[in-house]
């Protein structure tokens, strides 16, 4: 009898440290590991999917389209990392395809990129450095955080660890969610307000939403005109919460003071906030440290051999099982 397949179309996987992929070949996974070492287009995802098993995936869109190029065989997606709005569940639900994912793994990963790229604009770090770089000398200023303002759009997971940290700091922090934990609220001192008061008030708005129909454009044309002339936006969520040209427009402008901003509409990211010089750009890594990217690496792998083998898995790593409905 042959070995059951995973496919890994997120990269990287194993390349820190393979334990992930030795875990999956002791379980009797044969691995195949991404023959790109980038992200795959739906195309490139779907070619590989024809006689596999488990599907561990990152960013890339899982549509319907996609997903049906692995029937009848595929039975799991092992999300590696939290988003899941690339996922077709309808689809998944209807050909009892399991889907996991690892949502701890990232989270303390993107809270420790907030405040780096928070910090490294508002101060215009980067700036100095390329200025260095160049042989020139520029004493940049910027804002102190100790008692300014900051906004979470988004306070679940990830919000309510970047509120903590910002209290440490001594910033005054205001939050907007749908759902309000009071109790963790008055705990730690933060405030929650409605949406517009959020970017009226907050000297740098940080958003941590999961991608919907509810969601996307959220930070619109007119959210960024309430914000401050002072004020610095942060993406590190997803990037079609945010409306590209309409922040562009607003950044060309100098109608606000800056953005940080780590996920885009379309990714790898070629468009025009790359030509302003008051937008800090990451290439959506805000998981991308050593300890977080083995956290989901290995996450994602436990899933597929615990699901595989009829184990239990950890209930707040389900998505959805066939065993559900």
């Amino acid at each position: 009898m042959s070995k059951p397949v995973v496919q890994v179309s997120t990269y990287p996987y194993g390349v820190k440290d393979p334990a992930p992929v030795k875990a999956l070949e002791a379980a009797g996974f044969e691995v195949r590991l991404s023959p790109h070492g980038r992200k795959h287009t739906s195309a490139e995802t779907a070619a590989l999917l024809g006689d596999v098993d488990v599907l561990i995936a990152g960013t890339e869109s899982l549509d319907a389209e996609v997903l049906a190029r692995g029937l009848p065989r595929l039975k799991h997606v092992a999300k590696n990392g939290v988003g899941l709005d690339g996922v077709d569940f309808d689809f998944c639900k209807a050909n009892n395809i399991a889907v996991t994912y690892t949502p701890e793994a990232p989270a303390r990963s993107v809270v420790e990129q907030v405040f780096g790229i928070l910090i490294s604009l508002s101060r215009r770090f980067i700036e100095a450095h390329e200025g260095m770089r160049l042989g020139e000398w520029r004493r940049l200023t910027g804002p102190l955080w100790d008692g300014k303002t900051l906004g979470i759009l988004g306070c679940g997971r990830i919000g309510k660890q970047v509120a903590e940290i910002a209290k440490a700091f001594r910033m005054e922090v205001i939050a907007h969610d749908i759902v309000e934990d009071h109790d963790w609220a008055e705990r730690i001192g933060v405030r929650y307000v409605d949406i517009d008061t959020l970017f009226t008030e907050s000297l740098g708005v940080t958003v941590h939403l999961p991608l919907d129909d509810s969601t996307r454009g959220i930070v619109s044309k007119q959210r960024l005109a309430q914000m401050r002339g002072d004020a610095y936006l942060l993406n590190t969520c997803r990037g079609p919460v945010v409306d590209e040209d309409a922040l562009y427009a607003a950044l060309k402008a100098k109608r606000i003071a800056g953005a940080a901003i780590d996920v885009y509409a379309k990714e790898p990211y070629t468009g025009p906030l790359r030509e302003l010089s008051n937008v800090f750009l990451t290439a959506h890594q805000g998981s991308c440290s050593h300890d977080g990217r083995f956290q989901m690496e290995i996450g994602s792998a436990t899933n597929a051999i615990r699901f595989h083998q009829g184990d239990e898995l950890e209930p707040g790593n389900v998505v959805w099982l066939p065993t559900q409905d």
